[in-house]
């Protein structure tokens, strides 16, 4: 029943939104802080104190919040890293919360306290999305590299449930929790939520590709999808021969990094400018030029690609990954050739490449 009526208060208020020609969605990167360092995630390589220390302090993350406020946005994600090792996290939150912002927490349990999970009570965000990759230890340690954080995160975990707060599992697809999933399955189910797995690893923020080597193989995703029914491969869409298919430059929502830069797409974050110069509007007109007309520029095989439509490679993802927006990544190519039926698309590929 809430899931219905999210759905529809979300659309009527996005509608309303769109018709003010007003952005509708902020996700706020409070921290690149994190306890745990994940083997695959992108954003740990800025997880370390020169990094950190150079954050926003909370007089000017509230400044943000307040032009974030002012531009017309209600829906707000506090993200990272994980925005609760902040030690003022509860103080931006609060802020935000007297402001009137429909808020959603990004967190992986770890480092929820009992005062956090207290104050949030009170106070409650419109969910807490957790994610959890393992409910082995050893094999969660192993992910998250950080010996004792399992049980840490099921106690965080429970502090959340315990206190009836809205909650969302995630849960990140890989080599290394292949065979543990059927478990995580469980154990989410257990507790009265849907099992959502993502199988969508890509490079690190600073290029390191190192995080890719940790994908599912594109058979192994077939034999998941046949179990778990993933279909991560956006069938439906409407065929678009357009370089960007998302909704970057759309005037739909932004993305803040932990310095204060607004960038329009969480994958592309240069060109950026610093909010703590500028208004959202000045810097939203400067950055479009970068979906201004959306169309490819080069004769990259993904132009006339037949069944890009089922592809999950975007500008983002290839930019990261090969330092070109319009090139093929060869593993999203062979996932959406397999996924369709259609033999192996890797020697031809390769070839050419």
């Amino acid at each position: 029943m809430r899931e219905l009526e999210y759905k529809a208060f979300s659309f009527r208020t996005h509608k309303k939104n769109w018709q003010m020609n007003r952005l509708n969605v902020c996700q706020f990167e409070l921290t690149f802080g994190c306890g745990l360092h994940c083997k695959h995630c992108y954003a740990d390589c800025y997880n370390k104190l020169p990094y950190i220390r150079k954050e926003l302090d909370t007089k000017q993350v509230k400044l943000i919040l307040d032009k974030v406020h002012k531009a017309g946005m209600i829906w707000l994600c506090f993200t990272g890293g994980d925005p609760l090792t902040r030690p003022d996290f509860l103080e931006v939150y609060s802020f935000a919360k007297d402001k009137g912002f429909i808020i959603t927490v990004f967190t992986n349990g770890y480092s929820m306290t009992r005062r956090i999970a207290d104050y949030l009570k009170e106070k409650p965000p419109f969910v807490i999305e957790v994610t959890l990759n393992a409910v082995t230890g050893k094999i969660y340690e192993d992910i998250s590299r950080v010996k004792g954080s399992y049980d840490k995160m099921m106690a965080g975990l429970k502090m959340i449930a315990e206190r009836k707060l809205s909650l969302d599992i995630k849960t990140q697809a890989m080599q290394n929790n292949l065979e543990e999933l059927p478990k995580i399955k469980e154990f989410i189910e257990s507790l009265g939520l849907k099992f959502r797995p993502s199988f969508d690893l890509h490079s690190r923020l600073n290029g390191d590709l190192t995080s890719c080597d940790f994908r599912i193989s594109p058979d192994d995703y077939l034999r998941l999808n046949k179990r778990f029914s993933l279909d991560p491969a956006e069938k439906g869409k409407k065929p678009d021969t357009n370089l960007f298919r998302c909704a970057a430059g759309d005037r739909d929502g932004i993305h803040i990094d932990p310095y204060g830069n607004i960038f329009l797409c969480n994958l592309i974050r240069k060109p950026s400018f610093n909010l703590l110069n500028m208004g959202i509007e000045d810097a939203l007109n400067r950055l479009s030029f970068l979906v201004k007309d959306r169309r490819f520029t080069t004769d990259s095989k993904c132009k006339n690609c037949k069944i890009r439509e089922f592809c999950r490679n975007c500008p983002g993802r290839a930019l990261l990954e090969t330092g070109d927006k319009e090139a093929v990544v060869p593993y999203y190519c062979e996932l959406a050739h397999l996924t369709l039926g259609y033999p192996s698309h890797k020697e031809e590929l390769e070839a050419v490449l």
